[in-house]
């Protein structure tokens, strides 16, 4: 059944409709029956799904590189002279950080020092499992905070903004096509069966002004032309807010954003008819998105040509766009594949599990075609920032 009690109670409050903004944010974010919100998030081969960082330390190796490499720049062109920051959003289950944390703790490169690390996570069931997997370095005395994004204060951050795996999950506006006009997708309550189902919304003037600017920006079509009834896609209204936000905290900084994406001609086209929304449960994904609430992951691609769009409104710099597979190549991975061959050399099993996992990271049917974007912005406008993830 889909119709657990404590989202129905919420429905029948809010009139027996709710749009899906409203149904992803409970699904996923409310505090106690929320899967991020009440902790029950199950990471890693044994959960519902795989990250590139549940995979193994490597990935945080990896762009502990890249991270080494933007600290070293952000105080050896003076742009930094205080206290950096590396912010991770959404943290999961916190083993990207301490991942990240252990490479810069090993580093010949003093690279911790001077460096403070904030955790931004909403979901206080997540905090928990984070402060567990983090307890070692914590007690080594490493600089690790838990805040809201409202709690920084503003221009005040020289350092790094990382979101690994964030952007897909906020939550999102569903637009249809529906006798002739766009619409807003909703989710309502059968008053026999208690079961939910798709219903419809008029398009709100905040989202019709999103839309229109977006396809004079971009010189989209939405819906496309000869658009069959029922065409549905997302709209990721929260992304300009989120990015806002960061922008506005940023003294001197770089972000780094990692995501599924695809280009806007196929995101919005006639054969993505059915958006990109996917339910994650026990490893294996389903269209079935009212299935199993507060249960399993909603996750949605972004679209890389609105989120660019969306940063470089706001005053961000675009350093450039790549595909995971490419970066981790350009930082390593082929180097790191031949010491694991030397390393493990008599333990034939453990170098194929590591192998395994290093080619899932680069693999373009995995997690190889995931696109890493990076923006800085700097007070000094003629300052360079180089990255060998883009190389």
């Amino acid at each position: 059944m889909n119709n657990p009690d404590w989202l129905i109670k919420k429905i029948i409050k809010m009139g027996g409709t709710i749009s899906f903004y409203d149904y992803m944010n409970f699904a996923l974010n409310d505090p106690s029956n929320g899967y991020y919100g009440s902790g029950k998030a199950e990471l890693g081969a044994q959960g519902d799904f795989v990250t590139s960082p549940s995979l193994s330390d490597d990935f945080a190796f990896f762009v502990g590189k890249q991270i080494e490499e933007w600290l070293i720049q952000l105080k050896s062109n003076h742009l930094c002279d205080q206290k950096l920051f590396v912010i991770d959003f959404g943290a999961g289950d916190g083993s990207f950080i301490s991942g990240l944390i252990k490479y810069l703790f090993e580093s010949s490169n003093n690279s911790l020092e001077g460096v403070s690390f904030v955790i931004i996570e909403p979901n206080k069931g997540m905090i928990e499992k984070q402060k567990i997997k983090l307890q070692e370095f914590l007690g080594l005395g490493i600089d690790i905070l838990w805040k809201g994004l409202e709690e920084i204060e503003g221009n005040n951050i020289n350092g790094i903004f990382i979101a690994n795996e964030v952007l897909d999950a906020l939550p999102v506006e569903r637009l249809t096509f529906s006798k002739g006009k766009l619409c807003r997708q909703a989710v309502s309550i059968d008053k026999k069966s208690s079961r939910l189902f798709f219903d419809e919304l008029p398009i709100t003037s905040e989202l019709e002004k999103s839309i229109k600017l977006a396809e004079i920006k971009l010189g989209i079509t939405i819906p496309p032309g000869d658009a069959l009834e029922g065409w549905t896609t997302e709209w990721h209204i929260d992304n300009s807010k989120w990015l806002k936000g960061i922008y506005e905290k940023i003294n001197n900084g770089i972000l780094l954003i990692i995501d599924y994406a695809k280009e806007a001609r196929n995101y919005y086209g006639l054969r993505n008819s059915n958006g990109t929304i996917i339910s994650y449960k026990n490893q294996k994904t389903s269209n079935n998105i009212l299935e199993s609430p507060g249960d399993s992951d909603l996750t949605s691609h972004i679209c890389i040509e609105t989120l660019i769009n969306d940063a470089e409104i706001l005053g961000f710099k675009n350093l450039g766009t790549t595909k995971q597979g490419e970066a981790l190549l350009a930082l390593g991975l082929a180097e790191r594949l031949y010491e694991i061959q030397k390393d493990f050399k008599t333990d034939l099993s453990k170098a194929l599990a590591r192998r395994e996992a290093l080619l899932r990271l680069v693999d373009p049917i995995c997690l190889g075609n995931f696109k890493w974007f990076v923006f800085h912005k700097l007070k000094e406008k003629k300052s360079n920032i180089t990255s060998t993830c883009l190389s």
